[in-house]
């Protein structure tokens, strides 16, 4: 990876093309926009792939990420809640889903990277019908 930095922003260019990074958003992605994506990308990927081990026939997983920063700490993140509601063919019980978002976590290398730092919270919900 290289990273170009000037008065404006910082583009990175990365395999799939160029990234430019900037606090202010009218120059670039916020960095921590760019932190809690790689958290909900990494987990949906790995959440994805578990349930179609699972062959629930899952259309599409919706992600919500909240945030609560601490301005006295270099506002860093305290806790980061993920709510991921997966529209499938066939739901979980709540117990499974629990089940798998607790896999989810274990299996994701950049929640991982960050669990002892940040308080995480992640829940699976299914659209339709569940126990």
């Amino acid at each position: 990876m290289k990273f170009t930095i000037n008065d404006k922003n910082i583009t990175g260019e990365l395999g799939y093309g160029k990234l430019p990074v900037s606090p202010n958003d009218k120059a670039g992605y916020r960095p921590m926009e760019l932190f809690v994506s790689s958290l909900a990308g990494c987990s949906g990927t790995v959440l994805w792939n578990i349930l179609q081990k699972k062959r629930l026939g899952v259309k599409k997983i919706e992600a919500e990420v909240s945030v609560s920063r601490n301005p006295e700490e270099a506002n860093r993140i305290n806790t980061l809640t993920i709510l991921a509601e997966v529209h499938a063919d066939q739901a979980l019980s709540k117990v499974q889903a629990a089940k798998v978002a607790e896999l989810t976590v274990k299996n994701c290398g950049m929640i991982q990277s960050v669990i002892g730092s940040i308080d995480i919270s992640y829940e699976v919900t299914f659209t339709g019908d569940s126990d």
